[in-house]
């Protein structure tokens, strides 16, 4: 009768350290998974290079070189959506405007195009709708769509450089260097620039709202001319 009471507390008592094991051995892979599973996070922005543009009123985004249009674009009371890597400018149309940038009656029916930067690129695909003040602009990421300093470094002059190079924030490991896309939204009027990256939501960016929706391949940008209103009612032009 001892030796089968003593039999069962052995076996009780190798069941029970058993289980002490198995605690003891799962809290630790536990502690070990989510230390694995964590990893902080910061803001980064790549990192400033010293402009190689030698004459500044050549500036593909300031100043008046052909090349980049912005001399163009810079007539227009409009927002824009720049692929930086081949310096491809898209005009957003969100308002009615002629050529000189003028502001124009309704033009009728909306406007659906389709467009590329070029080999490795991005592609874009736009739907205007001026009449109401709407514009969408899809953006489905190239081969070639992450930001490289060096291809505007050329190009920009030193202050315009070092603003496209902070407007390229992004959240990263903290032992990662910083990988952001080649997009940036661009006020015509101001020359301000803005991220287009997959943490940005949206901006109040003068009188148009933008509202920013990351995608797995690609980004979806949409601009509303919607002005501040005065007692209920727009303020005139």
């Amino acid at each position: 009768m001892k030796k089968g009471y003593v039999g069962l507390l052995a076996c009780a008592s190798g069941i029970l350290i058993g289980l002490g094991i198995s605690r003891l051995d799962l809290t630790g892979y536990l502690e070990k998974t989510q230390e694995q599973e964590y990893h902080p996070v910061e803001r980064k922005v790549p990192e400033s290079v010293e402009s190689k543009l030698k004459d500044p009123k050549q500036c593909w985004l300031c100043g008046s070189d052909e090349r980049s249009m912005m001399d163009y674009f810079r007539k227009f009371d409009d927002l824009g959506v720049i692929c930086t890597n081949h310096w491809y400018v898209m005009d957003m149309h969100i308002r009615n405007h002629d050529e000189d940038g003028n502001l124009t009656g309704p033009q009728g029916n909306g406007h659906m195009g389709y467009t590329g930067t070029g080999e490795g690129g991005c592609f874009f695909h736009t739907e205007q709708m001026s009449d109401y003040g709407i514009s969408e602009v899809s953006v489905d990421y190239g081969e070639d769509s992450i930001f490289d300093v060096k291809k505007v470094q050329n190009h920009l002059c030193q202050e315009c450089l070092d603003k496209l190079v902070e407007s390229m924030e992004v959240f990263c490991e903290e032992t990662q260097k910083p990988k952001p896309r080649d997009l940036v939204l661009v006020d015509f009027q101001t020359l301000e620039l803005y991220a287009i990256q997959e943490h940005n939501a949206g901006y109040f960016i003068r009188d148009y709202y933008v509202e920013i929706e990351s995608e797995e391949d690609g980004v979806e940008v949409k601009a509303f001319y919607c002005p501040k209103l005065n007692n209920g009612e727009k303020d005139g032009e």
